[in-house]
């Protein structure tokens, strides 16, 4: 754009010149050394110093004639493009001296404002653009953090279940030695003995044995104790999703599984369950339903889970918190959440298996 308002201004400067007057060879050396100043700030090297050189080499060309002074207009649309002010004022002072008593002054007056807002338009388009790109910038680099936040939360969560299951395991065996490690090993010794007294004393070594037989059976009623006390209170797997339909009792749930459910992590298992407390929360405070159907799909790549009721729906989806929190759920372990209210309430929710890759590059 720089190029062509220059470009305009000189090509009118030379024809105005050069075709209805005679030019002098020192004017004729002024305008090559200011068309060859604009050639070099534009192509090379951009300064305030060349723009000022334009300004004295114009002064000394409209001494000559006043014809040059149209070139006024190229060192006010630089100044201006650089937020020279006090430039922009400097070359309309030097022109209202020096054609003070020309008749082109209005004119060229005009034309010299007329690419002083002109310039100023285009630095504000450029400063917007600048800001635009900036701004886009900053998104995208806020967005590769938000991502890189999200590995490390996800891997974080993986380590603490990692963690959990480790101590997990070390209180089971620490509970099992406690409590029936010790007497199994009474009851191993009684029997070593007996069967070494068995040739030499055989009522005491049948004593043992009864002694052994006692001591092993409180043994199994203390191990099943133990396992017993170990076992959650609540259920788990499908069991807790079923008993979550099998407790709701707003309207009829019919569930549909396929699939191999042993294959789905505990995590997975947990935000399923989750989700479908919220959405029969939901359905019971809005839907207005008779009836909702439910699917759980299991692949190798992926986890559905399919609700849909038969209820009013809605016009215009509003995110709660409730929606909000399934959402957010949902994209932390890289899935999606589609919802719809046109005929009743749909959501179906797919979450991809560790590793398929289905997902990959969706956030970007």
């Amino acid at each position: 754009m720089n190029f062509i308002v220059k470009t305009a201004i000189i090509l009118y400067t030379s024809i105005e010149i050069i075709l209805n007057h005679h030019i002098s060879y020192q004017q004729f050396v002024i305008l090559l050394m200011i068309i060859a100043i604009n050639i070099f700030k534009e192509r090379y090297y951009d300064s305030v110093y060349l723009t000022i050189v334009t300004l004295l080499l114009t002064c000394a060309a409209v001494t000559m004639d006043f014809r040059f002074s149209i070139l006024f207009a190229l060192c006010s649309y630089d100044f201006m493009l650089k937020r020279m002010y006090v430039g922009v004022g400097v070359t309309a002072f030097s022109m209202i001296y020096l054609l003070r008593t020309s008749d082109l002054l209005l004119t060229n007056l005009l034309i010299v404002h007329f690419c002083s807002l002109l310039a100023y338009v285009i630095r504000s388009g450029i400063e917007e653009r600048d800001r635009f790109k900036q701004t886009v910038d900053n998104e995208r680099r806020l967005r590769y953090e938000l991502e890189d936040t999200k590995a490390k939360l996800l891997h974080s969560s993986k380590e603490v279940a990692n963690i959990a299951e480790v101590r997990e395991r070390n209180r089971i065996a620490q509970e099992i030695h406690d409590s029936i490690g010790h007497s199994i090993a009474g009851i191993l010794f009684q029997l070593q003995a007996a069967y070494k007294l068995h040739s030499r004393d055989q009522g005491r070594s049948l004593l043992m044995i009864e002694k052994s037989i006692e001591g092993l059976a409180k043994s199994v009623e203390l191990l099943r104790d133990t396992v017993h006390n170990i076992k959650p209170k609540q259920h788990l797997g499908i069991d807790y999703i079923k008993n979550i339909i099998d407790h709701f009792s707003f309207c009829p749930v019919e569930l549909k599984l396929s699939g191999d459910f042993n294959s789905i992590p505990a995590s997975q298992l947990e935000l399923l369950s989750t989700n479908l407390k919220e959405a029969l929360t939901n359905a019971s405070r809005y839907s207005q339903a008779t009836k909702i159907n439910v699917q759980i799909e299991i692949t190798d790549q992926y986890t559905r889970l399919y609700i849909k009721d038969n209820g009013i729906g809605c016009k215009k989806i509003k995110d709660g918190l409730g929606l909000s929190g399934m959402r957010e759920r949902v994209r932390n372990v890289g899935g999606s959440l589609s919802i719809s209210a046109n005929d009743g309430f749909l959501l179906v929710c797919l979450i991809p298996k560790e590793g398929s890759g289905i997902f990959e590059g969706s956030n970007r």
